[in-house]
């Protein structure tokens, strides 16, 4: 006995198995569903957790001030900033050390120090350190993730100008002000 795959469309025979030839039936309804699960695989990346969101004014405001390197190093660790706390962290939840910077920016170990002592000095960067290790918070004026800003944020950022309000530091804004 012998088979022949035809093309439902026109009958045309587009080639005969042969004893021992391995044959796999795909149904259409297979290839629709396969189809509708990777398009719901692509959507589920739009969850607001893949999303890190900048002030556009403040952005424009402080650009005039950082450095070429300053730039791309923020630019670099942008994608790593925590969903509630604006820690700089990898995907499994682990801080990001100063190595881990050196690796994500893709400058050098003086570069990447030279570049976060100046962030820090200006208020976009936070240095903390919790029991294991030097932890580092990005500025929420700037960039952050989530529906809402950590309290202890505005302490850590407190002497922060905001420049898009005359640069009024954060920490003299009272509740209702903004």
């Amino acid at each position: 006995m012998s088979y022949a795959i035809i093309t439902k469309e026109t009958g045309e025979i587009r080639a005969e198995l042969k004893p021992g030839d391995k044959v796999k039936v795909i149904r259409s309804g297979s290839i629709k569903n396969y189809k509708k699960k990777k398009a719901d695989e692509l959507t589920s990346e739009w969850k607001i957790e893949h999303f890190y969101k900048g002030h556009t004014k403040e952005i424009k405001k402080v650009m005039n001030e950082l450095s070429i390197k300053e730039k791309a190093f923020l630019f670099s660790i942008a994608p790593y900033i925590g969903y509630e706390d604006c820690c700089l962290k990898h995907a499994n939840n682990k801080d990001i050390t100063l190595e881990g910077l050196v690796e994500i920016s893709g400058m050098c170990r003086s570069v990447v120090f030279q570049v976060v002592s100046s962030l820090i000095k200006k208020d976009i960067l936070y240095k903390g350190k919790n029991s294991k290790c030097r932890q580092y918070y990005a500025n929420p004026w700037i960039f952050c993730k989530g529906q809402r800003i950590n309290k202890t944020l505005k302490t850590m950022f407190g002497n922060y100008e905001i420049r898009i309000l005359d640069n009024i530091q954060w920490k003299n804004i009272k509740g209702g002000q903004l």
